[in-house]
């Protein structure tokens, strides 16, 4: 059962009416005084208590020894002094009866200290004090006109909330959104993540919070991956989340034995892991903030028709392919643009009402104004997308007046974006239109891009609106651990291939007749019962690669070549492997050929158990097109995965081939994501091939890893 533990001590940390800055400073430059001199500066009415030994004034302010100096009550502590010293003061803080605190200090998990990091855990639980960091410039939250941080001064206000895991960055970027026109309401640096992080602040406050619209957040990795997809989830359906995820490479991927696990880099996790709890993953900060720029300042869109409005022929191509990228539909009724936009006062004969709209280089501002007016109109158009390019004829600054007395005026109506492209004119419409909260960008694949953010966003919610709960499947779990407990006896991680089949067909997936047998004449006994034709395979966890050694015979029709291929098959695993313990030879009735995929499962260190589903194969290791889910997943989830894969024709019926059984395949992908939540000790497991019939789906071959021995 996941377990959430609030903090409701959170809210005197975003809305204090008291700070103590433990380590304030006199000296311009340090830690302590760009903290208190950005508390004071950014217009903080409540109470401030710097706290220093050596000092009686700072900036005007009455300076107290000790924390336990202070006459009043602290509702937030912002500890900024060397780390020997963090653990005592944050006791001292206990004692004191303050509510919330955020150690800046660095010098503990982060350098290899977790010793005196957990010490200040111990500490916070203790006396009931929910703390940030350490290792983080501070925390900005404007609707309480609160900057305490070592950042930059003159955060703009606005609707956007910004976790960040690295200080560095964070502060480069909280300096970028200034620049930019971006808004935030909350800027909060977590760190080494010792007790609060992104988890606790969106589940214990930012998602209730009024003032905040839509969250970003910079992550390197996320503890506890299945209590933050439940939060995440929780949280996306209310607001949307944006992520800015850092270790894309492959260095990250799981060392593994399995397909699965070869394939399966925590990245590729993380990127599945995101779409199932509805989190939008940015490519890098630009796309992030773009982004986030359109979601904060706009509706959820009500419909999935857009409408394009261009001055230039050229960049609606552009948008246009954008558009396809992005899967976002243009309205495309003629005869309802015709209507609306065929006007002398919106655009000249020669223009065009197909979507893109254009209204051509000799429509002016009131021409602009008019087509979006008109736009807002028309109940058939869900949102608008906006783009100029820069004629000597238009005046960007006169446009930008006109744009926002439109979108002001139709203000919640429908989303709206704009792009415009040109000189320094352009560049300060652009400006102006950001500093009035109008999405603006300079380019008309940034609009689109985040226009299809805010899309994804909205689909998420329609889409867990129509899902119904999953509910867990009955699985015969005695009948499993017998399977697996005479295997743990022996010390054994790997099951043998007859092993996991039985384990399978007690699951009630489709595997075709097999059993094991010790000699020649059993295999025939035994071919004619699981029926012709037979497959045979060595069975014996000393050989991992059956066809390398010559171990596996196929497509054998009589008893007489089943007995020969018996003798054939040991003989060339005791020269393979000199010493290997043969358990016997599988006998399986051969399927007919068919469609190969994959299903595999690998346990990631933070999500658990992760199933994936591709192509099968050859294709699996040359074209690795494969998607990822964590599980469990319900199986309209599942169904998403097989709809995933770049090759999905294949599996529909490509070149007039017959459609597989897609109703069995998203049966079994959705039966092993059970599997595996389950069964705690499979660690990894491979299906490859299963085959996809016309009717069933069946484990052709098959391999499971347990945990280590418990």
């Amino acid at each position: 059962m996941l377990k959430i533990t609030k903090y409701p001590g959170l809210k005197f940390m975003f809305r204090p009416k008291s700070i103590a800055v433990i380590g304030a400073s006199k000296k311009p430059g340090k830690i302590g005084y760009e903290i208190v001199d950005n508390i004071i500066s950014y217009g903080f009415k409540g109470e401030l208590y710097p706290v220093n030994l050596k000092e009686t004034e700072i900036l005007g302010k009455k300076v107290y020894k000790t924390i336990s100096d202070v006459p009043g009550e602290v509702d937030f502590a912002v500890i900024s002094i060397p780390a020997k010293f963090v653990p005592a003061a944050l006791e001292e803080c206990g004692k004191k009866g303050v509510k919330s605190a955020a150690v800046i200090t660095s010098g503990f998990g982060e350098v290899g200290d977790h010793e005196t990091e957990q010490k200040l855990v111990d500490i916070a639980i203790k006396y009931n004090i929910p703390f940030i960091g350490p290792n983080i410039f501070g925390m900005v939250y404007t609707p309480a006109n609160l900057n305490a941080s070592f950042g930059p001064g003159d955060v703009k206000p606005g609707k956007l909330a910004f976790i960040t895991q690295s200080g560095a960055l964070g502060i480069a970027l909280m300096g970028w959104t200034i620049t930019n026109k971006i808004g935030l309401s909350a800027l909060i640096s977590i760190g080494n993540k010792a007790q609060i992080g992104e988890n606790e602040l969106l589940d214990s406050y930012l998602k209730n919070d009024p003032n905040t619209k839509a969250i970003l957040l910079y992550v390197e990795g996320l503890r506890e991956g299945q209590l933050a997809m439940k939060i995440f989830k929780e949280v996306g359906l209310k607001k949307p989340i944006i992520a800015l995820k850092s270790g894309r490479s492959v260095r990250g991927a799981v060392a593994a034995v399995s397909h699965t696990g070869s394939l399966a880099g925590s990245d590729k996790i993380y990127s599945a892991a995101f779409k199932q709890m509805g989190v939008l993953r940015a490519i890098d900060a630009s796309e992030a903030f773009d982004w986030a720029r359109c979601i904060t300042n706009n509706p959820r869109p009500k419909g999935q028709n857009v409408l394009i409005i261009t001055n230039g022929g050229g960049v609606g191509v552009m948008a246009t392919d954008a558009c396809e990228d992005h899967n976002i539909e243009l309205y495309n009724d003629q005869e309802k643009l015709k209507e609306l936009f065929f006007k002398p006062e919106i655009m000249p004969p020669f223009g065009s009402t197909k979507n893109p709209v254009d209204i051509t280089g000799q429509g002016g501002e009131l021409a602009y104004k008019r087509a979006i007016e008109a736009a807002y109109q028309a109940d058939e158009i869900d949102a608008i997308v906006v783009l100029y390019c820069q004629t000597a004829t238009t005046n960007p600054d006169l446009l930008a007046d006109y744009v926002i007395e439109e979108v002001n005026q139709h203000k919640g109506k429908k989303p709206f974006v704009i792009a415009s492209i040109g000189g320094e004119a352009v560049e300060a419409m652009v400006d102006k239109l950001n500093e009035e909260e109008i999405p603006a960008f300079d380019l008309p694949e940034k609009a689109i891009s985040a226009m299809a953010a805010l899309y994804r966003w909205s689909n998420f919610i329609e889409r867990q609106e129509r899902l119904g709960k999953d509910t867990l499947m009955k699985l015969p779990l005695e009948e499993i651990n017998k399977i697996i407990k005479p295997i743990r006896k022996e010390g054994r991680a790997q099951m043998l291939e007859h092993e996991a089949k039985e384990l399978f067909k007690l699951c009630g997936l489709e595997v075709p007749p097999f059993a094991l047998v010790q000699s020649a004449e059993e295999a025939g006994e035994v071919a004619k019962k699981v029926g012709f034709p037979v497959v045979m395979k060595i069975v014996s966890e000393d050989i991992i690669h059956k066809s390398e050694a010559g171990g596996v015979i196929i497509g054998l029709n009589d008893i007489l070549h089943v007995e020969e291929a018996y003798d054939k098959i040991i003989e060339n695993a005791k020269a393979y492997k000199t010493g290997a313990n043969i358990r016997g030879i599988l006998v399986t009735h051969m399927v007919p050929k068919a469609t190969e995929v994959i299903i595999g499962v690998t346990r990631d260190p933070s999500f658990g158990p992760v199933v994936m589903f591709g192509l099968g194969g050859i294709y699996v290791e040359i074209l690795k097109d494969v998607v990822f889910r964590v599980a469990p997943f319900p199986p309209d989830e599942a169904q998403h995965m097989i709809d995933g894969i770049k090759a999905k024709d294949m599996l529909y019926g490509a070149r007039g081939k017959k459609s597989c059984d897609i109703d069995a395949l998203r049966h079994t992908i959705h039966l092993i994501s059970q599997l595996v939540s389950q069964v705690d000790d499979i660690k990894e497991l491979d299906i490859n091939p299963l085959f996809a019939l016309e009717e069933g789906a069946s484990v052709v071959d098959a391999r499971i890893t347990l945990t280590d021995n418990k």
